[in-house]
Order: C-alpha cells, then sequence, then structure tokens
C-alpha cells in the first residue's frame, strides 16, 4: 500500500466509505459548532513542551474533542469535549492527565470551532491539526498568491477549486513542451492532483472542504502523463514554466511525485545524470525567479540519507523486471532532493510518523499530515468527479506546508523563497524524536524542523 511515490505521484489510500460525492450531509458534519452538551477540560502533556501538546491535541481530535488553545510552553493543552472526553482521552499518547474546569456545561457563547465551517470540515483532522483554522483567522491568503500543483493534473470544474482556479497560469508540461488548449491541465485518469489541489485552497464556499489557504489562487502544471509516469522532460518544463509566470503571481509550486523511471538518479549513469542536472538547472531557475518548491518525501520507508540499494527501477516497463541495483547517498530522488526545495515527511493523525514515510537527517526539512499507517484516517480532500475521497502518502502532508507557505506568501508579499522557508522552519512544532530517529541540532531524520504549524507562521510579530 505504501510502496514507492507514484499514483504515480504518491501511493495513496482511499476510503471506500469516503470516496463517493457527498450526498446529504450528516448533521454532525453540517455544523463546525461542538455538540449540545460540552465541558470544558485542561489537559496536561507528556512531554512537556511544544512536542507533547502536539501529540495531545492530536489525542483531542482523536477522542472528538475540539482544541481551544495549546500551551506548549507550559505543557498544557485546553479542549472542548463531550460529558465522556476525560475518559477517552486518558492514556492517549501525548497525555499526561486530563481535568474538568466546571460542573456544567460551556455556553453557547463560549464554544469554540473553525470559521464559517463548510460541510465536511469537521473530518478535516489535517488542517486542525496545523492550526490551519486558528491562521484562517489571521488571514485565508490572498489571491496574489498562485499556487502551482505539479502533479497529475487538476479537475478544474470541482465546485470547492473552481472558485480559486487560474486557467491563464495553467499547463500541461507531461509531453515536455507546455500545452494550454483544451484544458489540457486535467487529468485524464487520476484524481492525485485534483485531491492535492484542495488540501492547499479549496474554496471556502458553502461546499465540501476548505484548504489549508482559501483565499489564494491555484493554477495546475501537469507533470504525469497518461499512464501517471513522470518524466525528466516534463519537470523541465514545469520549473520553466513557473520560473517564467513568477512575476504573475506564481510564488509558490507543490511537487508530490518522484520522476520516472528512475526513483534514485545516479551520477555514475550518463542518462541519470544528465536528467538529473537538467531538473537541477529548472528548477534553480525557478528558485532564482522567486518560487518556492516544496516536495513529498516519499512512500517507501527509506532512509533518503543512507542510501544503499534502488529496488524500484527503472519501472516504465512492465514486461521488464526490476532487479535492486546497489546505490550511494550521491543518487538522488528527484525533486525532493533538489537544492532549495522543501522536502515533507508524513505523521497520522495521532501525530507520529507514518510507518510508509520516507526519512532522513538532513534530508526531510518538515512534516506535514498524511495520514494512514498506525494514526488510522487518511486525509479529506477533493476527488474525481466533484467528489471527495481520503487518500494517504507524503503527497499528502506536503500540501498542508504548500498551503502555510502560501499563507505567509500572502502576509509577506516582500518575502521570497528564502525568507518564507525560514518561517516555516523557524515556527515548525518540534517532535518527539524516538530511536531509530536520529537529531542533530534542531533537525531530526523524522521531521526535519518538526511539525508545521499554520498559525505561529503567520502570527504577526512573531
Amino acid at each position: 500500500m505504501y510502496g514507492p511515490m507514484r499514483m504515480r505521484a504518491a501511493i495513496a489510500m482511499v476510503s471506500a466509505a469516503a470516496a463517493a460525492v457527498f450526498g446529504t450531509v450528516p448533521a454532525a458534519a453540517r455544523s463546525a459548532d461542538t455538540p449540545p452538551e460540552t465541558y470544558s477540560y485542561l489537559v496536561l502533556t507528556r512531554p512537556d513542551g511544544a512536542a507533547g501538546a502536539a501529540l495531545a491535541e492530536a489525542a483531542v481530535r482523536r477522542a472528538g474533542g475540539t482544541v481551544v488553545q495549546a500551551y506548549g510552553r507550559i505543557g498544557v493543552v485546553v479542549a472542548h469535549g463531550g460529558p465522556g472526553f476525560a475518559a477517552a482521552v486518558r492514556g492517549r499518547p501525548g497525555v499526561a492527565r486530563v481535568g474538568a474546569t466546571r460542573t456544567v456545561p460551556v455556553r453557547a457563547a463560549e464554544r469554540t470551532g473553525a470559521p464559517a465551517a463548510d460541510p465536511a470540515e469537521a473530518a478535516q483532522w489535517n488542517l486542525a491539526m496545523v492550526h490551519a483554522y486558528e491562521a484562517q483567522r489571521i488571514t485565508e491568503g490572498v489571491p496574489d498568491v498562485v499556487v502551482a500543483v505539479a502533479d497529475t493534473g487538476v479537475d478544474d470544474r470541482h465546485p470547492d477549486l473552481a472558485p480559486n482556479f487560474d486557467a491563464a497560469l495553467s499547463a500541461d508540461c507531461s509531453t515536455g513542451r507546455p500545452i494550454q488548449a483544451d484544458a489540457a491541465w486535467r487529468a485524464p485518469r487520476s484524481d492525485h492532483g485534483t485531491h492535492v489541489a484542495g488540501t492547499i485552497a479549496a474554496a471556502r464556499n458553502g461546499t465540501g472542504v476548505v484548504g489549508v489557504a482559501p483565499g489564494v489562487r491555484i493554477a495546475a502544471l501537469r507533470i504525469g502523463d497518461a499512464d501517471a509516469m513522470f518524466h525528466g522532460e516534463a519537470s523541465v518544463c514545469g520549473f520553466v514554466w513557473l520560473a517564467e509566470h513568477a512575476d504573475r503571481g506564481l510564488r509558490i509550486a507543490n511537487h508530490s511525485y518522484y520522476n520516472d523511471p528512475w526513483w534514485l538518479l545516479c551520477p555514475d549513469d550518463e542518462d541519470q545524470a544528465v536528467i538529473h542536472e537538467a531538473v537541477r538547472r529548472a528548477a534553480a531557475y525557478a528558485a532564482d525567479r522567486g518560487v518556492l518548491s516544496i516536495a513529498a518525501a516519499g512512500n517507501a520507508d527509506y532512509d533518503l540519507a543512507h542510501k544503499t540499494v534502488d529496488p524500484y527501477s527503472p519501472d516504465d516497463a512492465a514486461e521488464r523486471p526490476v532487479r535492486p541495483r546497489p546505490v550511494t547517498d550521491a543518487c538522488r530522488m528527484l525533486p525532493a532532493e533538489l537544492p532549495g526545495v522543501v522536502t515533507v515527511a508524513a505523521v497520522g493523525a495521532d501525530g507520529r510518523r507514518a510507518g510508509y514515510s520516507n526519512t532522513g537527517l538532513g534530508v526531510v526539512d518538515l512534516a506535514g499530515p498524511g495520514g494512514g499507517g498506525a494514526g488510522g484516517e487518511g486525509v479529506l480532500s477533493t476527488a474525481r468527479e466533484g467528489g471527495w475521497a481520503h487518500k494517504a502518502g507524503t503527497s499528502m502532508a506536503a500540501p498542508a506546508v504548500s498551503g502555510v507557505a502560501a499563507l505567509i506568501a500572502s502576509a509577506h508579499p516582500a518575502w521570497g523563497p528564502a525568507a518564507i522557508t525560514a518561517r516555516l522552519y523557524a515556527t515548525a512544532t518540534r517532535l518527539p524524536c524516538a530511536a531509530p530517529c536520529t537529531a542533530s541540532g534542531d533537525i531530526d531524520s523524522f521531521h526535519g524542523h518538526g511539525l508545521v504549524d499554520a498559525f505561529h507562521a503567520v502570527r504577526p510579530g512573531k
């Protein structure tokens, strides 16, 4: 299920129950308000500090509660929940103790929830995990900022995506040259890119889900071909397109794929070396023009900082068996290991590293909510035929970071890639690093600088 990052763009888990188009939304999902009998609780975290608070917040949400405020520095989380909340949350990871602060329910005016909820927001645990709702009270993003979804294509007709979609900045690069005619950016088969786009910027329009940055625009860069293969020429085309349209607002790009047919590109092979250099030049061109690229780390449970074997290449001929080949750390997975690219690993809904997620000290830069694994459910977002679905993978984690980057770019229009990246790193929440996780200074092999935090990233004066 969690093999190399394909789809081809990253292995994704689809929940059959959620894959269907929403019809009548259940009453529980129709409102952002908390249940009629809601009580206030204080949760003491284990360990103290931001890491414990992050785990405790995940525990609160999984127990059906609402995080009112997290005070990571003192290891305290304020939460709302029903009368059985305390029993449900005790013993969960990150929770030391739980206590009710009153003996009667909180008044309706005190209850907290997401602002102006769309029907399915109650199921979007991933937005709550990165404090997107708190950030959206400061800014939902501005339409001057455009996020490119470099992926299998995006269905711009989806009701959650159409309000924010920019066709003029979208193109199909899958052949190595940009094509805009006949909405060529739409995916012929896979809805992977459509799902990614929804996490970034699904509109707050009273329909379905909401993105991390619902006020920014989305552009589609179709990199995957009809077989969902992502070749080097397509990446070159995509990065050049980004560079040459950066002055029209394309400031952030999400890359939830790896380049086929070589999972790892090695310098001792002429073909692979040329692919690497061509894509590197194109990516550097985009970065120099002011585009920040964010990429998924991949789903092979592989340590990218200690490469020994490539078991997946080449992957473009079904009749040709793939024989694992020895490799070294000189080999690179693109675009995740390109200079200047922010590489994102995944955590599950429980706040712990997703077992499928690639790792790597000095390779992984940030973590985002990818779902699946021991954490259970996937990420709910936009899907085929105007519907919604749960998927899991680092492909789902990267767009959460791209959405936060878009909020930062909205709040700081003069900032370039380096400043936005520095803000992402400085405001991330450090997570526990238990063996086999390794750390060096402020980064570790599972989470890099930590779990992305939208609220602290856009909070004024911080």
